[in-house]
């Protein structure tokens, strides 16, 4: 698996298990609730699309959490070799 891919894998993953941890809702009322396409989140979910930056800032919104509370929540969800932002 190319580095790229494994990202979007690994990002998708962890952005399942904030959701469900969370909000408690299941992909199709949280893509409903917070005007996400469906079949967007669901890609994004499965690591078969990346997420635009509207669509993850309604994430956090959907999540209660600011951009930033958000990023550094998925990154603390993710495996350690991974990180989304430079320190």
């Amino acid at each position: 698996m190319d580095k790229t891919q494994e990202y979007k894998t690994q990002f998708g993953k962890a952005l399942r298990r904030l959701r469900k941890e969370y909000t408690g809702k299941s992909l199709r009322m949280f893509s409903y609730e917070y005007d996400i396409p469906c079949a967007t989140l669901s890609r994004i979910e499965n690591g078969q699309r990346e997420a635009q930056l509207t669509t993850l800032k309604r994430i956090a919104e959907g999540f209660g959490l600011s951009f930033a509370d958000f990023i550094d929540k998925i990154e603390k969800a993710m495996p350690a070799k991974i990180t989304l932002k430079d320190e």
